[in-house]
């Protein structure tokens, strides 16, 4: 029984896979390592080649204490295995996305129908808010993959009355907490309401007793480590910086119905599925009991997370990312519901015609000329084209005034950093610096936007 199980089980996973590849491999080569992305690729790469392993630098001056370094470390030994190209740094983030999809789809197996699971799976694979984060270097991407593992193992253990699964949760949480500061903790109370639901309330000690600490044994001995190796400096930026002022609000402020406002906006056409689902709640047509209701428990996850986002003063979209997986278990509840015979009879058919059409997009939409993202920045690409030709080395030029994610950028381009400029430094020929800064305009060699490339003043007639 189980051999025969096996396939619709995997069916159910690799329908949602397919749909999600088909709308995220397309040209995933377009665009540039912007923002998030160069910077995060720059410290990832460094400490698989330059070092040290455990501590990112955002240049070998500056240690970068914003971030844990597992989802660092992913992406970086992708880059230094495969090579540092735009494609090979959103790979990963592909992967964690597809480990979400997996993920979720199991979860909801566990509770609701097959047609329900795969449903939610296709509906998380379609949402623009989700499927976009692929193109860039998301740490919110891992943190979200191993609090759905989390998850997973909580439904599993409920489902099977075994307390083990609950216990080992704790693992992937520790996980997540290595990805972004602290975030993952918030889950546990969730968990909590999640194991009531599933009638399995007595087991609710389990998670700070058993589960929390194994969360914290596995993400503690990095922060020691790190506070041991720079004391008060790495608390002040770790915790200060990117706890507690974001917890004031210190570093950016926005409405309350911030997130709420995104999902009104953004989340269609599945948001008139949601709708829909509580309007038959409202008028009383559902008789599924709790534990088996999904819409009741993605709803309990969705109103919990936004609730908690809301009253974080720090809002920006990509932290609505726990979101999705959940929305989309409403959203496939209102949809297997449909009074549409049509759309019964092709679910109920296993989805006949699916996969076909996810592989025909996927490769419709590869070869298409379609745009998806603004190319490299011109000027950049100029500036790296002349020092191709002037066979510019690592001790012949340094830079001023060029910011964090400037240097970052350099490093991914270059394969080395660019010096800071010290006053009375040997060798130097060229400085690299930025339009804004003071020069002779006869000692301009190179210049493309506001890049700027100067003549070392040791080496000035």
């Amino acid at each position: 029984m189980r051999m025969n199980r096996l396939p619709n089980r995997l069916k159910s996973v690799l329908l949602p896979c397919l749909v999600l590849l088909a709308v995220t491999l397309p040209h995933l080569e377009q665009g540039d390592f912007r923002r998030d992305t160069g910077r995060y690729a720059a410290v990832g790469l460094h400490m698989w080649t330059d070092g040290p392993f455990l501590v990112p630098y955002l240049n070998p001056q500056t240690p970068y204490f914003n971030k844990p370094p597992l989802g660092l470390w992913i992406h970086g030994a992708f880059l230094k295995t495969f090579g540092v190209r735009l494609t090979v740094a959103r790979v990963p983030s592909v992967l964690a996305a597809l480990g979400v999809v997996c993920l979720s789809v199991l979860t909801a197996m566990r509770i609701g129908s097959r047609a329900e699971a795969v449903v939610s799976g296709c509906v998380l694979a379609l949402t623009y808010e989700f499927f976009r984060r692929t193109r860039e270097i998301s740490l919110d991407f891992w943190q979200l993959f191993f609090v759905m593992w989390a998850a997973y193992l909580v439904v599993t253990g409920a489902k099977s009355a075994r307390r083990w699964p609950v216990v080992v949760a704790g693992f992937p949480l520790g996980l997540a907490l290595l990805c972004k500061p602290f975030v993952a903790l918030g889950v546990i109370p969730m968990l909590a309401l999640w194991l009531s639901i599933l009638g399995r309330a007595r087991w609710i000690a389990l998670l700070p007793t058993a589960a929390l600490p194994l969360a914290l044994l596995v993400a503690a001995p990095w922060h020691f480590y790190m506070w041991r190796l720079f004391g008060d400096a790495f608390l002040k930026q770790y915790l200060f910086h990117e706890v507690v002022q974001r917890a004031r609000g210190e570093l950016q402020s926005v409405p309350l119905y911030y997130y709420a406002a995104a999902i009104a906006n953004s989340y269609w056409p599945w948001l008139a599925a949601i709708a829909f689902e509580g309007w038959r709640r409202w008028r009383g047509r559902t008789t599924r009991q709790p534990s088996r209701d999904l819409a009741m428990l993605g709803g309990v996850w969705c109103g919990c997370t936004l609730v908690l986002l809301s009253l974080f003063p720090d809002k920006r979209i990509n932290y609505a990312l726990p979101l999705y997986p959940m929305l989309s278990w409403a959203a496939a509840a209102g949809l297997c519901r449909l009074p549409w015979r049509a759309f019964r009879r092709w679910y109920r058919s296993g989805f006949a015609g699916l996969a076909p059409a996810a592989v025909a997009a996927l490769l419709a939409l590869g070869v298409a000329p379609i745009q998806f993202q603004k190319p490299p920045d011109k000027d950049w690409q100029a500036l790296c084209t002349w020092m191709d030709r002037e066979s510019v080395a690592a001790n012949q030029i340094c830079q001023r005034e060029l910011d964090p994610d400037e240097i970052c950028y350099f490093y991914i381009k270059r394969g080395w950093w660019p010096a800071r400029c010290e006053p009375r430094a040997q060798g130097l020929r060229w400085v690299l610096t930025k339009e804004a800064s003071e020069h002779d305009e006869r000692s301009v060699i190179f210049r493309a936007g506001a890049l700027l490339v100067v003549q070392a003043p040791a080496d000035r007639p």
